[in-house]
């Protein structure tokens, strides 16, 4: 379990490497910090006439989730170098120039998540999840524990890594299509620079990591 932002770096400095390393997820390490910023960002246009009436585009049709995490120690030692791991996951993105998926402590499940109705021609529907009454698309998938078809559990089908889920047979006419699982956020850097200091010996700082969600 990560340690979270109040345990002192000398404490983490002999913590066990319970860091987390799947292919093209941020890496979660021990002393990453609990999340410093997350919002939803919206893109709108707002128009005003004389007459004091506004009007507005919408150009997202979702919002985009910008994050800001720190690592209050990043150790870099023989035998548990989290600094390369960190410093490789960036450098294969370049920067801004790739994208990766990035798992949210906090915000990572659906229960019972509607996210389609079947017209008995259709086999391809896109993943979703809600916050209170407001639902958007996932575009990455942790896993999915269940999946049903009007009720009915089903296992013939295929999800691809942007949360789209075909059917192996095109779900009926007016039938809810429903699921429960956990998802990633899909993501890109915010700068193509990575800045740390190094406050010991064997261990690195690194403040204030932004990236910002993406819509494939």
């Amino acid at each position: 379990m990560p340690l979270g932002p109040f345990w002192p770096p000398r404490w983490i400095a002999s913590y066990p490497d319970v860091g987390e390393v799947i292919d093209g997820v941020l890496p979660r390490m021990p002393g990453q910090t609990l999340l410093s910023k997350k919002a939803p960002e919206w893109s709108t246009g707002v128009q005003k006439a004389a007459s004091g009436r506004r009007r507005t585009t919408a150009y997202y049709s979702a919002p985009l989730w910008s994050f800001q995490i720190s690592y209050n120690a990043v150790r870099k030692r023989p035998g548990l170098d989290e600094w390369t791991r960190l410093m490789d996951f960036f450098n294969s993105r370049k920067g801004q120039f790739g994208e990766f998926l990035y798992f949210d402590r906090s915000d990572h499940l659906v229960k019972l998540q509607r996210f389609g109705t079947g017209d008995g021609t259709t086999v391809t529907f896109q993943l979703s999840r809600a916050i209170g009454s407001w639902v958007e698309p996932v575009y990455g998938v942790v896993n999915i524990d269940a999946l049903t078809v009007g009720g009915a559990p089903v296992s013939s089908y295929n999800v691809d890594e942007l949360g789209r889920i075909t059917f192996a047979v095109p779900p009926p006419n007016g039938a809810s299509l429903v699921w429960s699982g956990a998802f990633y956020f899909r993501c890109a850097f915010d700068a193509d620079s990575l800045d740390g200091t190094q406050p010991f010996r064997t261990i690195w700082e690194m403040k204030n990591i932004a990236f910002t969600s993406i819509k494939p």
